[in-house]
């Protein structure tokens, strides 16, 4: 029984934490789901503020060199009368925008005749921290072929070089804003002046950020690699080309229609028209065969185009982190769930295992077991408070189940010995008169209970049968009590008295005298004269016999009359008739025509005479008595039998 329990409960344990599990799971993948879609929004706003910020910071730098290039412009446009006046200023205006990389003025030819053709002063920072300003100018160093130059001297607002290397100059990669110098107040061109702008200094800036983002630099390998997903910015000019890239190695020798290669080719050409054109955005494409996202933007009136390539593996990485600790926690929480359910739920069914043991120690008999204490106010509670009920009720019952069961036995002993005496009453000897060649009589009497109220009865005396069947009121001991007297009076009366009217008055008389509990006996008595057929007989309220002559069967005629017991002074009436040689008589009780089935169909009198005709001459008193009790039987199937069953049957013979 503990087995049985335990398995309940770690079933139950089972199926709770079934349920819990797959509720987690469904909950852990709509999160992670949810997560990674969250990330993935987050990622875009993210990398869109950090396009916006760097793209900021970079306007901010060129937008410091273009004040600055145009601040120096004004004042350098007042002091154009030396080439010592122009150098004095260019040092001091250089001096005080620390933040250039480095600024020239290229001349128009002999603008001061005394330098010749060119005239470039030059402003740099020194080693020292000082100015280095030195004329640059010359025929090894054409500056009026150079685009900064040309450019600047075409465009009255100013406008930004491409990226070139200064050899003579700075000697490095350089971007510059120029814009023309206008000599005052007659505001004639007296050149064109440039702020550099350094493509390494602007590199490092951008490093700087991508580090920030990254942790590491993307500028130490380059992204180019196979499987570097890393986050890096580029720039590109007004055709195409790089101006900033962590590969050094692209900056003003590819373009970047060059890499528009294999998977994805058409919308990465379609991704620099869109950077060339001006425009901002995000597109997925294949960036040096990896799936990324870019985001893009120009710079100013530039011309340039900026971009942040993130690999999608860096797009959703913050997903797969958020959803991965989700995992974790709902594992962890999945844990807790187990045991905290574990041991609710055996501490809620050691009660039900007490109770199983004690209901198996009440199973055994012990009554008197002690149930366990439980205080609790639940189901449980209720349970053993039932099972204490049951226990108290079980006890009783036993006690009262052994004092009836003995009562039982004593009565059903006292029944059996009851039926033993009434059937040792009647006849039960047979062939009854084993002697006699010209009778053959037999009968049968089926009680409904242990003992019965019907009766059948008979003897000879001066060669004549005298018989009687009869059925008293009710059923059980009272019937079969009357049922004894009204055979003990039968055979006293047929010892000397030959009229069967004579037996029955005197029967009623004495029943009628003596019957406080209104019983009453239907009663059949007849004489037989062997050697004639002559039978004289009597009714009082039974069912009239069948006689067989020939194989023919028909109903005798016989006066109703009443019942013994009822009527003291009713004047009984006697009928005659011959029985031929070789015809039969039947005998009965109601209980053979008024056997029913279990839906209330009764066996009836068309019954017992089709089958009595069935049988016709030549059938045996024995035979025709077993054949009617199996037909019965047959009819009525499994219902209980209602009524006492009799039956008796008289046939005479040739005596031969």
């Amino acid at each position: 029984m503990d087995r049985k329990f335990e398995s309940f409960s770690g079933r139950l344990t089972r199926d709770v934490i079934i349920t819990v599990l797959v509720t987690m799971i469904i909950i852990s993948v709509a999160v992670f789901f949810v997560a990674a879609a969250g990330a993935l929004v987050f990622s875009r706003v993210h990398y869109s503020d950090l396009m916006d910020k760097t793209k900021g910071t970079m306007a901010l730098i060129m937008s410091k060199v273009e004040v600055s290039a145009t601040n120096i412009v004004d004042e350098l446009s007042w002091h154009l009368a030396s080439p010592e006046m122009v150098s004095e200023t260019l040092s001091y205006e250089f001096n005080t925008n620390r933040h250039l990389n480095g600024c020239a003025i290229g001349f128009v030819e002999d603008f001061f005749p005394e330098k010749g053709r060119w005239f470039e002063p030059y402003a740099l920072n020194d080693e020292k921290g000082g100015v280095n300003l030195r004329d640059i100018g010359s025929e090894n160093h054409d500056y009026f072929k150079a685009e900064w130059y040309i450019r600047g001297l075409e465009s009255s607002e100013g406008v930004w070089s491409n990226p070139y290397l200064d050899e003579v100059g700075a000697g490095t990669l350089l971007c510059t804003f120029s814009c023309r110098v206008l000599k005052q107040p007659e505001g004639t061109v007296a050149g064109v002046f440039g702020a550099d702008l350094s493509l390494e200094e602007l590199s490092d800036f951008i490093e700087e950020t991508m580090v920030q983002e990254n942790g590491s630099s993307p500028y130490v390998s380059g992204p180019s690699k196979e499987g570097d997903n890393q986050i890096y910015c580029f720039i590109i000019g007004p055709s195409g080309d790089y101006i900033v890239h962590p590969d050094q190695a692209r900056i003003l020798r590819t373009n970047f229609y060059d890499y528009a290669v294999g998977e994805g080719a058409d919308a990465y050409r379609k991704l620099g028209d869109a950077m060339r054109a001006g425009e901002s955005g995000e597109e997925v494409v294949y960036v040096d065969g990896i799936k990324s996202a870019v985001y893009f933007a120009p710079l100013l009136q530039s011309g340039w185009s900026m971009g942040i390539v993130v690999p999608n593996e860096r797009m959703m990485r913050p997903g797969f982190l958020f959803g991965s600790l989700i995992f974790v926690l709902i594992l962890v929480g999945l844990m807790i769930v187990f045991f905290i359910c574990r041991h609710a739920i055996r501490k809620s069914s050691n009660p039900l295992i007490q109770l199983a043991d004690s209901a198996r120690e009440i199973a055994q008999g012990h009554f008197d077991t002690q149930l366990p204490l439980i205080t609790t106010h639940d189901e449980i509670g209720l349970l053993r408070d039932s099972f204490e009920n049951m226990q108290g009720s079980l006890a009783r019952y036993v006690r009262e189940l052994t004092e009836t069961t003995a009562q039982n036995a004593s009565m059903e002993s006292e029944l059996g010995v009851a039926r033993s005496i009434q059937m040792s009453m009647l006849p039960r000897e047979w062939p009854a008169f084993p002697e006699r060649k010209d009778l053959d009589i037999y009968g049968s009497l089926t009680p409904a209970k242990a003992v019965g109220g019907d009766l059948f009865d008979f003897r000879l005396r001066d060669g004549k049968l005298f018989f009687c069947i009869g059925d008293v009121s009710g059923k059980g001991i009272p019937a079969a009590l009357v049922m004894t007297v009204i055979s003990s009076m039968f055979r006293t009366l047929s010892a000397t008295e030959d009229d069967p009217a004579s037996m029955i008055t005197a029967i009623n008389e004495s029943m009628s005298a003596r019957n406080d509990n209104l019983m009453f006996v239907t009663l059949f008595v007849g004489v037989l004269d062997l050697s004639t057929g002559a039978m004289q007989y009597s009714n009082a309220g039974h069912n009239a016999p069948y006689v067989i002559v020939d194989g023919r069967s028909r109903m005798m005629e016989a006066d109703a009359n009443v019942p013994v017991g009822i009527m003291p002074e009713w004047a009984f009436t006697v009928q005659e008739t011959t029985l031929p040689v070789g015809s039969m008589l039947f005998l009965y009780t109601d209980g053979l025509t008024e056997a029913a089935t279990t839906d209330g169909q009764l066996f009836g009198d068309d019954r017992v005479l089709q089958l009595l005709t069935e049988e016709g001459a030549g059938a045996s008193v024995q035979g025709i008595i077993a054949r009617m009790t199996d037909a019965v039987a047959a009819f009525v199937g499994n219902a209980e039998q209602s009524d006492d069953l009799t039956m008796l049957a008289i046939q005479r013979l040739s005596g031969k």
